[in-house]
């Protein structure tokens, strides 16, 4: 084992802070929640696979009868053995990882479960709710709330907005923020900036549909000011990011990045998905040139 063996994990969690922490990326919000959705799911993948990998290689050196029956490829390439000192964390922290995203997932298909039994009317609340429920029996869930206080203007604004929420399957890309931020709770402001990505995007659609950037800005504080936070698979109407959302309803539109966008994530998916990928053959594939180069010396 060398330190080849955690670089793909040590490069997209620096990656995932970089993108979470820093200010919103110059881009449309439909490419920035594609980019950091990538950038998400590919860190949550490269953790755990990370972490199976040193696992299994711990495991192998507990147990050196047992590894002949390891396939070649889960075993790194220098057949070095993992100390207690590594293999033991990774090993528990691993399981640790995986029993969490288990229950991320669990919560999230009861949530989804009960907010698809909740679409066959209207919520019974005074409370102004619009939430997305993604799936096929899902739709666009309101309250008798905000159908009452909200003008027919605003209510298109908000079905426009929950719609483009159910159309670009944003659950998706809500999901992979979350995983990421379960397995590795220091990149949770990824998850945080995906989030607001997301919203931005459904009000960008809003903005267009209606043709009046400033009735969705007013519609969008309106329904905040009585409207309670929530946070998971469905996506509420003014759920995060509320004041920023506003600010940048009120300013010009974003560029649609027709190029910048599509070559951004390209070259994003290309790195992440390669680095990745690595977690589990850099040790073969770079041992051996290290070793040529050492020689050749």
């Amino acid at each position: 084992m060398n330190w080849f063996t955690f670089l793909p994990l040590a490069v997209m969690v620096a990656l995932s802070l970089a993108f979470g922490l820093a200010a919103p990326l110059r881009l449309h919000p439909s490419w920035s929640a594609r980019l950091l959705a990538t950038t998400g799911a590919m860190t949550a993948v490269a953790a755990l696979g990370t972490g199976v990998f040193v696992a299994i290689n711990y495991a192998a050196t507990l147990a050196p009868a047992a590894a002949a029956h390891v396939p070649e490829w889960a075993l790194f390439g220098d057949d070095s053995p993992v100390p207690d000192a590594v293999g033991l964390p990774a090993a528990v922290l691993t399981a640790a990882g995986l029993a969490v995203a288990g229950r991320t997932a669990a919560r999230w298909s009861r949530e989804l479960r009960d907010a698809r039994r909740d679409t066959v009317g209207p919520l019974e609340t005074d409370t102004p709710i619009a939430v997305a429920v993604p799936g096929r029996h899902g739709g666009v869930l309101l309250s008798r709330g905000l159908l009452r206080d909200l003008t027919a203007a605003e209510l298109h604004v908000v079905l426009e907005h929950e719609t483009s929420h159910l159309r670009h399957r944003h659950h998706r890309y809500l999901a992979a923020g979350a995983l990421a931020a379960a397995v590795l709770p220091p990149v949770r402001p990824l998850d945080r900036a995906l989030r607001l990505a997301v919203e931005r995007w459904a009000d960008e659609d809003a903005a267009e549909a209606s043709g009046d950037r400033a009735l969705v800005a007013r519609t969008l504080a309106k329904v905040a000011l009585a409207q309670p936070p929530a946070a998971g698979p469905v996506t509420a109407f003014a759920d995060s990011g509320v004041v920023q959302r506003v600010e940048a309803l009120m300013g010009t539109p974003p560029a649609k990045n027709a190029v910048t966008g599509p070559l951004l994530l390209l070259g994003n998916g290309v790195v992440t998905g390669s680095l990745t990928a690595a977690t589990l053959q850099l040790d073969h594939a770079l041992v051996p040139v290290v070793l040529a180069l050492l020689a050749f010396r």
